[in-house]
Formats: structure tokens, C-alpha cells, sequence
């Protein structure tokens, strides 16, 4: 990655740079979340069987997990910016291309989707981490708040679109958008000069060192635990609200809402939270509200209380996978960009397996409680790790805030 944080202060180009690269953010969350919203449509369309359309979901995990796997070798190769570039252009091919009559296309494109979402995940959270080297975690948690609305907001929005116009319109539409983020940010990073200068690639052995070096092992399994603990609660808590009694089946979707209305809540707050307490003390304290927050979801009988662990659950777990990347890049420094990609595929596999045990666990129990015992687990042994950050590897636990 190009020496950005050595070279470019956050003048008035600068800044338009980084408010256009948040604002290509958001479409990168309503892409993350469109299969939902258009899957009725395709399988209607392409005439597909449930077990077809879900290799659709396998398409693009499986993408997503190659595109985060290239990302750092590709960064390696050229500049973060080219690859995000190419992120969004490749985003809006494939979302285009969902248009076509033919199930093979759209297995192509799911797949695209999800490299390209690979892609800029990665590139994105490191170019906005470079860009604001004094503030990292508080710019990194409203980066992920903007791609949070993005998520939350795609599949409502989607949905009400396709009702008055033809899906090929609202496709088009966000591609046509997504092109324009990729042709912008290009051209805004030349007028900046990003890209004169970059480390040198980091050889494998050495990139193979620093991912078994005690720090980088507990942060992989720290963002695995997390992102599989969030997507657990978030996949689960409607159906546990479900199964609890009459009374709460027909608020059954709240509780999923205000989860995310917590996790949205919880990373707009970081920014102003991290001038008062360091990161790792953030992580800490987060991690602390969410194992409250996921108890009480576990031992309440009444919806206030569900609601109300659902809120804190959200809430704890909002700061934590941004800041724990802020810490990370800080970390590393310049070469953490080599080193990310490994970042995000674990927290792409964290969100597949942990659900997935969630409900081979309530099978086996014949209990979704049980099951969610899961979540609350990986709340403990994420406090666990963070500590064992903290204490043990990087030696900053009585760092001073510098937010």
C-alpha cells in the first residue's frame, strides 16, 4: 500500500476522497445483502428448485472467500485503490448480469459478487485505516456503521422497488451506481497522487511468520468468534422469540431489529467513546456489555427482556471487529494491507460455522437455548483472547487513549 498516511493530510480533497469512499460503502452493504431481497425474483424467473436456489448462497460465500484470500496478494501487486476499483467494477458486472435468463449466468455472478465483495471489504477498511492514522478506530467504526445502514436498508428498499418497477431496472440501477463510485474514486485518488511510493511486497515466509506469531493468532480467532457470534444472534433470536409463547411470536422480528438497531447504535457511539478510553479498553468493555446483553436473552421469559438483551448484545458487539482491525493495523503498520486478507476470510468462515452449530446443537438438545449457548460462549472466549491481546502480546494495556 502507498504510503498514504506519510504523504496525504486530510485536506479538502482528502476528506471529499474519504466521503466518497464511505458512500461507495453503502452500496457495498446493499450488495452484501442483496441475494435476500431478489431471491423470490430469480427463482421465479429462472424456474429453481430451494435446493438450486441455495447454491445461489454457496456462490457467493465461496467467492467472497476467494476474493478475501487474493485481496493482500493483490494489494501486494498493485495500489489499494486499483483494487478497489476493481472491487466496485466487478460489482457492478455481476449485479447487471443477475438480469439474464439463464441460472448458469447468475451462478457466475453470485460467484463475481462475491470475489468483488471480497475484494473491497478488505481494501476499503485498510485505505480509510491509512487515511486516519492518528484516529483509526473511530473512523473504521463509522465506516462499518455507513455499511451497516447499507445492509440493514438494501433489503427493504430492494423489495419495495421491485413491487412498482421491473427488477431489471432497480439491477441496473445499482450497477450504473456502483460504476460510478469505481470511475470517481479512481480519478479523485489520481488527483490526489496515491500510489508514488508502496513497501516492498512482503515475501511468503515472511507474511507465514507473522500469521503464527502470537498476536496474530488470537486476533484470527478473536474475528472468527465474532463475526460467527453476531451472524449467530442475528440468524437465531427471531426464531427463539418464536418458539417462547404467544405472546412473543407476534413480536417475533422485533428482536432481530433491535439487534441491529444496538449494533448500528454501538458504532456510532465509538467515535466519541474511544476519546475517553483507549482501544483495547473499548474491546474490553464492549465484550463485557454483549455477554450481559446475550444472558439476558437466554434467561428472560418476558419480551421486554429478550428486547431489551438484544439491545445490549448489539450494542457490546458493535465496536468490536472495527477496532480490533484499527488495532491491527496499527499493528502492522504499512504492511498490514499484505496481511488483512487472512482477516477477512476467517471472519467470512466465523459467519458460516457458528450458525451452522447453532443449530446442530438445538437439533441435538431439542432446544434453541441451548443452541444460543453457542453465542454466549464466544462472548467468553473472545474476552478471553482480548485480554490475552492486551496483557500478554502487544503490552498496551496501560496504553493512554489517542483517539
Amino acid at each position: 500500500m502507498s504510503k498514504i498516511s506519510n504523504s496525504v493530510d486530510l485536506s479538502l480533497p482528502a476528506r471529499r476522497f474519504v466521503v466518497l469512499t464511505q458512500a461507495g460503502f453503502l452500496l457495498v452493504g446493499i450488495a452484501n445483502t442483496l441475494i435476500g431481497p431478489i431471491l423470490p425474483i430469480l427463482s421465479s424467473k429462472w424456474n429453481l428448485s430451494d435446493a438450486q436456489a441455495g447454491h445461489l448462497f454457496t456462490a457467493q460465500f465461496a467467492g467472497a472467500i476467494a476474493g478475501s484470500a487474493l485481496s493482500g496478494l493483490l494489494i501486494r501487486k498493485m495500489e489499494v485503490v486499483t483494487v478497489l476499483a476493481a472491487g466496485y467494477g466487478g460489482l457492478a458486472i455481476a449485479i447487471a448480469s443477475l438480469s439474464a435468463n439463464s441460472w448458469l449466468i447468475g451462478m457466475v455472478s453470485f460467484v463475481v459478487l462475491g470475489f468483488s465483495l471480497g475484494l473491497t471489504n478488505p481494501a476499503t477498511n485498510m485505505l480509510i485505516a491509512e487515511l486516519n492514522p492518528e484516529r483509526r478506530a473511530a473512523a473504521l467504526n463509522l465506516l462499518n456503521l455507513i455499511w451497516g445502514v447499507g445492509a440493514i436498508s438494501g433489503p427493504p428498499l430492494i423489495a419495495l422497488l421491485t413491487r412498482s418497477s421491473d427488477v431489471f431496472w432497480v439491477l441496473s440501477g445499482l450497477a450504473m451506481a456502483l460504476t460510478v463510485v469505481a470511475l470517481a474514486l479512481t480519478r479523485s485518488a489520481m488527483s490526489l497522487s496515491f500510489g508514488q511510493t508502496r513497501p516492498s511486497p512482503l515475501p511468503v515466509n515472511s507474511m507465514l511468520s507473522a500469521w503464527l506469531s502470537p498476536y496474530a493468532l488470537l486476533t484470527g480467532a478473536l474475528v472468527f468468534i465474532y463475526v460467527g457470534t453476531e451472524t449467530a444472534i442475528s440468524g437465531w433470536i427471531a426464531a427463539y422469540m418464536q418458539r417462547l409463547g404467544q405472546t412473543a411470536q407476534s413480536f417475533w422480528a422485533l428482536a432481530s431489529s433491535l439487534f441491529w438497531a444496538g449494533l448500528l447504535t454501538g458504532r456510532a457511539a465509538a467515535p466519541a467513546l474511544l476519546r475517553r478510553i483507549n482501544e483495547e479498553r473499548l474491546v474490553l468493555l464492549a465484550l463485557i456489555v454483549a455477554i450481559v446483553g446475550i444472558s439476558i436473552i437466554l434467561t428472560g421469559q418476558e419480551l421486554i427482556a429478550i428486547s431489551a438483551g438484544a439491545v445490549l448484545a448489539g450494542l457490546g458487539l458493535a465496536p468490536v471487529f472495527p477496532t480490533t482491525l484499527a488495532i491491527f493495523t496499527r499493528h502492522y503498520g504499512q504492511q498490514a494491507s499484505q496481511l488483512a486478507g487472512v482477516i477477512f476470510v476467517l471472519a467470512s468462515l466465523g459467519g458460516a460455522v457458528l450458525p451452522w452449530l447453532v443449530g446442530l446443537v438445538s437439533s441435538h438438545y431439542r432446544e434453541l437455548r441451548v443452541g444460543l449457548l453457542v453465542p454466549l460462549l464466544g462472548g467468553g472466549v473472545m474476552l478471553a483472547l482480548q485480554f490475552a491481546i492486551n496483557t500478554f502480546v502487544t503490552g498496551v494495556k496501560q496504553r493512554p487513549a489517542t483517539e
